[in-house]
């Protein structure tokens, strides 16, 4: 029995019992579960993050893995959404981060986790529910100026009515419908609450074939030019910065559209730019320990600084104190991830954490940078484990490749730093490293 399907029927029994103090119980049992299967991926996400050799695939792939998470952002606070989410991150998302736009698309769209959290379990022919429709074409396909209509998101909301969750009991299905049910998981298509009608999206007629609308649908979105200008832009801000070049964007999803809407053939054109870009900045001694963005293949000064976001700039900082070490404790990291108004999975709202730099340039934002940045120093050996002291570090040579790119003004905060431990905080808070 998957997690997901146990937190379930645990569920569903503590709200069926009679005594409502037994089902407040329940209810705090079944929060505290839900938190704990969180706090697990989360620690998991963290300390892969960290430990994944500088440069190489699986670097590589952890991070593009978190930029999908983001671009189809759910809410772990929310029902199910929680529970369901090792399966939706590491199983759903992962493995198809370099494959047809239209497969992550279909796989993202009918997982329990973005049904229950854009409302669509409750979606039921002659009441669709537009929610999930609107976010599909907006935010994870056409982009907010990709020419759609309102006419476009009801024909979406009404192709995806009927795809919902399998219900905890057996279900007997007459003969005529027995073919189109499609279960996966927790997930059910259930032809008897969808609107088998023609729905026009964008100009074409998808004709009505049950579940199969759906593929037709991410299809035909996938394909679309406006699909490739935004996976294209918000790809190429994730590698380069904040104002990626606008040519660079252009031949990225032209690459992307030639080779039948394939994220690889788009990454083969972005990623080269962001090594180039990198390797300039790491040539200036830039690292960091993820080989993430802003490390020393990610995007650097040739694309334009920009702020790193929070979890990339907690990333490259705590990977500059491993000195060696293999990271074995990520929960400071998770309660650094609060502070920083960037909670891993906590994003409320679908449009997913800001990937810019300018959303994160406040005085509050930076001001906690040096906090945590103070108190990394102090807990390094606990997320690593073995003590180094602050002056061992400071002559790292990760440390001492940083202190070369300091300027001048956090040289002098430096000189006039009271210990090892309060001058390397100002190494790990200064402009020129959370700069990309």
């Amino acid at each position: 029995m998957s997690e997901l399907r146990a937190w379930r029927e645990a569920q569903a029994e503590g709200a069926a019992q009679a005594d409502p103090e037994a089902r407040r119980a329940a209810l705090t049992a079944s929060q505290a579960r839900r938190r704990a299967i969180v706090d697990e991926l989360a620690r998991r996400t963290l300390l892969r993050l960290l430990a994944a050799p500088v440069g190489s695939p699986a670097a590589r792939d952890a991070w593009l893995a978190m930029f999908w998470f983001n671009h189809f952002s759910v809410f772990a606070g929310k029902d199910l959404v929680g529970a369901a989410l090792p399966d939706y991150l590491e199983q759903t998302i992962a493995p198809r981060i370099r494959g047809p736009f239209a497969e992550l698309l279909e796989a993202v769209v009918s997982h329990p986790a973005m049904l229950v959290y854009l409302d669509n379990v409750r979606s039921t022919a002659g009441r669709p529910n537009e929610n999930l429709a609107r976010e599909l074409l907006e935010r994870h396909a056409l982009g907010t100026d990709g020419g759609y209509t309102q006419a476009d998101v009801q024909a979406v909301a009404r192709l995806l009515t009927g795809f919902g969750l399998r219900p905890l009991r057996e279900t007997r299905w007459p003969a005529a419908q027995a073919a189109l049910v499609r279960e996966r998981g927790e997930f059910l298509f259930d032809p008897r609450r969808h609107d088998g009608g023609d729905k026009r999206v964008l100009g074409t007629v998808i004709a009505p074939a049950g579940y199969d609308e759906l593929p037709a649908l991410c299809a035909l979105l996938a394909a679309h030019p406006a699909t490739a200008a935004h996976l294209a832009r918000r790809l190429a801000t994730w590698l380069l910065g904040d104002e990626p070049p606008a040519a660079l964007q252009a031949r990225a999803a032209q690459a992307y559209l030639a080779q039948g809407a394939s994220l690889s053939a788009m990454l083969a054109v972005l990623e080269p730019a962001a090594d180039a870009a990198g390797e300039a900045v790491g040539a200036a001694g830039m690292t960091g320990r993820s080989g993430g963005p802003g490390g020393p293949d990610g995007p650097g000064a040739a694309a334009g600084a920009s702020l790193k976001p929070p979890l990339r700039w907690l990333i490259d900082v705590v990977g500059l104190l491993a000195d060696g070490r293999e990271p074995r404790d990520a929960a400071p990291l998770q309660r650094w991830l609060v502070e920083l108004d960037h909670p891993l999975f906590g994003r409320t709202t679908p449009d997913g954490h800001p990937i810019e730099g300018m959303p994160w340039a406040s005085s509050g934002q930076l001001m906690q940078r040096f906090e945590v940045a103070r108190e990394a120093v102090n807990l390094q050996a606990r997320i690593y484990g073995g003590e180094r002291s602050a002056a061992a570090l400071l002559e790292s040579v990760a440390v001492r490749r940083a202190r070369e790119r300091l300027d001048a003004g956090s040289r002098a905060a430096m000189g006039r730093a009271a210990g090892p431990a309060e001058a390397l905080a100002l190494v790990l808070a200064s402009p020129a490293l959370m700069m990309r």
